[in-house]
């Protein structure tokens, strides 16, 4: 039973608590596996059993597609809780959701899973979401799908952190986030027991980012249908006479794209294109790993953004300055073709395009692991 206090078992004196951590695969995997493992190592300190695990069928080693890592802790024998939560892909539901980058809040296709699914999906009666961004709750509740309960979203004030499968990018995030989750949800896990763990594990010199997280999460509750209609739709298990009469495989159409895996939710960053300045090099189309560049008419390359994955190769071959620019995800609504918008109104679009890029630059280093280099752009520049 899902419930403000947790997810009750059979067994009424044994309170099980759920904790997700959503992840971006190869840059927060050990990030999400550090948090994971650190409450389990402070739930032992308060007499509490707990384990920790990555989703089965997730697939980590791609880079920046949407993973899970969970905690799950309960007053409980190791057997018992073994029994009752071990056999699991992933609990039914969760007290607290941690979103480790914010542009995960649009919606998330794993790569074992079929349809984008909301952020917010596994969130429960009076559950929180814990969101690592630079946005105000009230900002992000518009991406967030309507629920029939109430929820809360918190904001731990930040940028994502992000680094390679192997690397870690030791800048305090991990205790951040744990400092907040102690703050939001103490029945999980105490601040003192954390407290204790990071100083055992970690070294006092993290007890004060601990402490900050604590201190600076913002809550905010969101009341029942607070939030958008989900706009996508949820797969669902076809009935016995809908079934093949044998296991087939479709094959695309030459040219054709997958319409049921577009991958869109993998990236945090989009490229805008000025088709003003374009020079038809077609340098993007040929450089796209994903093929997500189509010809125009008149020589130009609409980019699709349901299969653009945000890898930023574009912008990186791109020979015109400031022609195909890198922008946060979250500046954007939907998918629609920029091409489209350029010909119903060019000065319209070129004014839009210069808007939703901002002034952040974002260049992508050849030695990987090592996270994205961002710069300004200052007033009246060309980068």
């Amino acid at each position: 039973m899902a419930a403000d206090l947790g997810i009750m078992s059979e067994a009424d004196d044994i309170e099980i608590k759920n904790l997700e951590v959503n992840y971006r695969g190869i840059f927060q995997k050990t990030l999400a596996r550090k948090i994971c493992k650190t409450i389990v190592y402070a739930a032992k300190h308060e007499g509490k059993t707990g384990f920790s695990y990555g989703r089965y069928s997730d697939a980590p080693e791609r880079n920046g597609i949407p993973c899970k890592y969970f905690a799950v802790v309960a007053n409980a024998t190791e057997e018992d809780l073994e029994a009752e939560a071990g056999g699991k892909v992933e609990p039914d539901y969760v007290d607290v959701s941690i979103v480790a980058d914010d542009t995960m809040v649009k919606g998330v296709e794993p790569w074992g899973f079929s349809g984008i699914r909301p952020i917010n999906e596994k969130v429960a009666l009076g559950g929180t979401l814990l969101v690592v961004s630079e946005r105000s709750p009230l900002e992000l509740v518009d991406f967030v799908e309507k629920k029939t309960f109430p929820y809360k979203i918190a904001v731990l004030p930040g940028k994502h952190s992000f680094s390679g499968l192997w690397v870690y990018k030791d800048d305090f995030t991990d205790v951040r986030l744990l400092g907040a989750l102690a703050k939001i949800s103490p029945g999980i896990v105490t601040f003192d027991s954390l407290k204790k763990t990071v100083a055992e594990k970690m070294g006092a010199d993290r007890i004060e980012p601990l402490r900050e997280g604590y201190e600076s999460v913002v809550v905010k509750s969101i009341a029942p249908g607070e939030g958008i209609t989900w706009p996508y739709a949820m797969p669902v298990l076809p009935k016995w006479n809908e079934f093949e009469e044998g296991i087939v495989i479709k094959a695309l159409s030459r040219g054709g794209r997958n319409e049921d895996f577009k991958r869109f939710t993998t990236r945090t960053m989009r490229p805008v294109i000025r088709f003003d300045t374009c020079i038809k090099c077609d340098l993007c189309w040929y450089s796209c790993p994903d093929e997500c560049f189509d010809q125009t008419v008149d020589g130009l390359f609409d980019v699709n953004y349901n299969y653009c994955v945000g890898c930023g190769r574009c912008a990186e071959v791109c020979p015109v300055p400031n022609t195909v620019v890198m922008a946060d995800e979250l500046r954007f609504q939907d998918n629609s073709s920029p091409y489209t918008k350029y010909k119903e109104d060019k000065e319209a679009y070129v004014k839009w395009a210069e808007e939703k890029k901002g002034k952040t630059r974002v260049n992508y280093p050849f030695v990987t692991g090592t996270g994205l280099i961002t710069d300004e752009v200052a007033e009246g520049e060309q980068k």
